[in-house]
């Protein structure tokens, strides 16, 4: 699949798991996506499961926000997005990030990211400069699910995260 194809496999997928608007795809696309930081799952051409790895900066230390973590509804029950997530994990431990963090949408998701050490509901406000909203689009529901690889961390009641600039981390297609 070549750039323009990933992009657009990206976006449609985007659409199914999150019925977001096409301007709102279009904008995460064309400003914060990066082909490297996305982990994903083909099949002849199509997306099956996908998740972003968005490098933050947070109390000047990098941590990585794991987004759009989505899998094609004839896909799922499959463990794909198990695969992705436990991959994302190795690679930001590996690449010094010193947390990572996801929001889930629903309760029944808390759980499901709780199996990979993903735990509490932390206020979490997102700093870019296009105010770009990587949140649920609510900020009282914006309540981030965080695993710590540096045990020093003490975390706050809300947590600011900073975009870094968009930039590729090592990470490997599936």
């Amino acid at each position: 699949m070549n750039r323009t194809e990933k992009k657009a496999e990206c976006a449609r997928l985007w659409k199914e798991a999150f019925c977001d608007s096409d301007e709102f795809i279009s904008e995460f696309i064309c400003n914060h996506y990066c082909e490297e930081n996305m982990l994903a799952i083909e099949d002849n051409g199509r997306i099956l499961s996908m998740l972003h790895i968005i490098p933050f900066e947070w109390e000047g230390m990098p941590v990585a926000y794991l987004y759009g973590i989505a899998t094609d509804k004839n896909a799922r029950g499959k463990g794909y997005a198990t695969e992705l997530i436990q991959q994302a994990i190795e690679k930001v431990k590996e690449n010094g990030f010193k947390a990572a963090f996801t929001i889930p949408a629903e309760e029944t998701l808390s759980t499901f990211y709780s199996n990979f050490g993903f735990n509490g509901k932390y206020a979490v406000k997102f700093e870019t400069t296009d105010n770009f909203d990587f949140g649920t689009g609510d900020r009282s529901k914006d309540l981030a699910s965080v695993i710590l690889f540096y045990s020093q961390i003490q975390l706050p009641t809300t947590i600011v995260l900073k975009k870094q600039q968009r930039s590729a981390i090592t990470v490997t297609n599936l």
